[in-house]
């Protein structure tokens, strides 16, 4: 018994380092796809790609783009649930929002959080809350980023019961504000010059606790 699991375990090992470059290869190769994939798409718009445009972006072959996915579209969905999952991390960690030199300050971290992330995918989201991605990805997780975004910050604001603001369609408000702009800076309509942050952040409270908050 001894004898054999030794020569088993010695066949194992004899295997795996041979196999590992080829593995941290194909790795490699499908990371520069992915990537390439948000760039084509961003420029282009989902219809207008082609699998050879990505391909020849990503420095491959048509014939090697097949070998880690089955077509385009497959691609993109599993791009829509990268960017999903890396904004939805971002939602849950919303901060409470108040009127105080500490709730500027946590709005003002989370908002140069969300500049970060949007300056990698913010033409892509675009492209499918646009309708131009494939009917099988603008499913309910696609359109609803930002809805989420929305709907968790209204239960972040901590506005006075006297305030007769409503803060789910401020929060929707200054979402859709923080998303359009952060779009014009993605697609070079709009220079970050000057303190973004800042004056996102002096905008949203000032429609969350009224103007001279």
């Amino acid at each position: 018994m001894a004898s054999t699991s030794t020569g088993s375990k010695s066949a194992s090992s004899s295997k795996n380092p041979k196999d590992a470059p080829q593995r941290a290869r194909g790795r490699a190769t499908r990371t520069r796809l992915l990537n390439a994939g948000v760039s084509v798409f961003s420029r282009r718009g989902f219809h207008a790609t082609r699998v050879d445009d990505i391909a020849r972006k990503a420095k491959t072959s048509h014939g090697t783009f097949y070998l880690y996915f089955s077509s385009k579209e497959q691609l993109f969905e599993e791009l829509v649930s990268e960017v999903a999952e890396e904004f939805n991390s971002l939602t849950d960690g919303l901060p409470v929002i108040r009127d105080t030199p500490e709730g500027r300050e946590a709005l003002e971290k989370w908002l140069d959080a969300f500049i970060e992330l949007y300056r990698g995918y913010g033409p892509l989201i675009r492209s499918w809350t646009d309708a131009e991605s494939p009917e099988a990805a603008d499913g309910p997780v696609v359109p609803d980023l930002l809805g989420r975004i929305a709907r968790e910050l209204a239960t972040k604001v901590k506005v006075r019961s006297s305030n007769r603001l409503d803060p789910a369609i401020a929060s929707l408000v200054v979402v859709a504000m923080v998303e359009r702009v952060n779009y014009f800076l993605a697609t070079d309509q709009l220079r970050g010059d000057g303190d973004l942050v800042g004056v996102l952040a002096s905008i949203a409270l000032d429609a969350f606790f009224g103007p001279g908050h």
